[in-house]
């Protein structure tokens, strides 16, 4: 072991509370090791200066300055020693566990479920159950699609990826949409890439699996798109790998529509790297709009959240209800701009709001207005928020659908 430890890249830490102590709570984003681990505010002071700089003497003399508390050698070594045993120090043990991680994932022609049975069941008649239980209209939801292919053509779909207990109804006011419509065969699912993307959009040539089938990718789309592509959309894949905003849609996908395919791009990079690079996006969402043309029967599905605020996304204090509402009502500003498919009026909020609100579908938004400008129109189907945690830190969120030409209304 080193006695210069140094902690990983991918380690997420924040504050909970735990059998009504105040603990720091540590885990791995990359998902090379499941287990959690939890430490006390005074180890985590510990964690913070672990850069590999520094020795365990150094990190003793630094954490006693900064807490007034002196760590003995032995608890150093130990949080040190249970760093290492779950992969989350930078050493030899993570680098060839992440190597044979992503060997085993670029391998298979399967992206395997990751979220079954912590997010939604694992088993087939649960996760049915509990997408139907999204639809009752006495816990809230739009009830069940009550026809198919009714004569509305469904181009584009906005839907939420907060955890499925938190939006189960927004998923379903967005899925009865799809379950009313006439479909695309192929769905470009643009989901919110919460991790660093390469390039700014990361493709997966993968069928994804579900508890209730594997739903297929179009592999032409992607090869396609892959081939033409002015930069390499493969160069950060493995993200795909944990990432649950393409899972989550597809498990809705897997329900209501089993036999389509699909096209799982991640999407990420700021608004003002859209303005500094703007040449090379927009050849991107242009290939993307002449593929969909010319193979016919797609459409564009956003797996996005909107604002993120609160202590727990970097707020100093914890929102009250009028600033929910404020959020609530800037929100629709921009869903506005979105059933027009306003790329440019999208933009221009963000950008005017520094993105100070944290919407993490920023990207995949931009993306999704400026493929379906000029060819379709929606209509907001529901608009909500969720509380996340103690201290009352919120995430906001919609479902809207996008028709040929038209909201739909008139056919309704």
């Amino acid at each position: 072991m080193s006695g210069h430890p140094k902690v990983r890249y991918g380690v997420e830490v924040f504050p909970v509370r735990h059998e009504g102590r105040q603990l720091i709570l540590v885990r791995d984003q990359m998902g090379l090791d499941e287990e959690p681990l939890l430490f006390t505010p005074i180890a985590a002071a510990l964690l913070m200066h672990m850069n590999g700089e520094n020795s365990l003497r150094d990190l003793q003399e630094l954490v006693m300055r900064k807490t007034g508390q002196l760590l003995r050698m032995q608890d150093m070594e130990d949080v040190v020693a249970l760093m290492d045993e779950h992969l989350l120090l930078e050493n030899e043990r993570f680098y060839d566990a992440a190597a044979r991680a992503v060997a085993r994932f670029m391998n298979d022609p399967v992206r395997r479920m990751r979220h079954a049975g912590k997010s939604y069941p694992g088993k087939a008649d649960e996760l049915r159950n509990l997408i139907e239980d999204f639809f009752s209209e006495k816990k809230g939801g739009p009830g069940l699609p009550e026809t198919h292919g009714d004569g509305r053509r469904l181009l584009g779909l906005v839907a939420p990826h907060i955890d499925l207990g938190a939006g189960g109804s927004c998923y379903a006011c967005a899925y009865k949409a799809l379950g009313e419509s006439v479909l695309p065969k192929t769905w470009v699912i643009l989901g919110t890439g919460h991790e660093p993307v390469e390039n700014g959009f990361a493709l997966t040539v993968k069928d994804f699996e579900t508890p209730l089938g594997t739903l297929a990718c179009d592999r032409e789309f992607c090869e396609e798109f892959r081939a033409s592509a002015p930069r390499d959309f493969l160069a950060s894949e493995y993200n795909h790998q944990r990432e649950h905003v393409i899972e989550f849609q597809t498990v809705f996908l897997s329900y209501f529509q089993p036999d389509a395919r699909i096209v799982p791009l991640l999407c990420s990079f700021s608004m003002e790297e859209r303005d500094s690079d703007a040449g090379y996006i927009e050849e991107t969402v242009a290939l993307l709009r002449d593929i969909a043309a010319r193979r016919g029967s797609v459409g564009f599905l956003a797996s996005v959240d909107l604002a993120h605020i609160g202590p727990r996304y970097g707020d100093r204090s914890s929102p009250d209800s009028s600033l929910l509402i404020e959020h609530m009502a800037a929100d629709r500003g921009l869903l506005e701009t979105l059933e027009r498919c306003d790329s440019g009026g999208f933009m221009e909020i963000l950008l005017r709001e520094r993105n100070r609100r944290r919407v993490c579908g920023a990207a995949p938004l931009y993306v999704f207005s400026r493929a379906l400008e000029g060819r379709a129109l929606g209509r907001t189907l529901k608009h909500s928020y969720a509380i996340v945690g103690e201290d009352r830190s919120f995430v906001t969120f919609a479902s809207m659908a996008f028709y040929d030409g038209d909201d739909g209304s008139s056919k309704k």
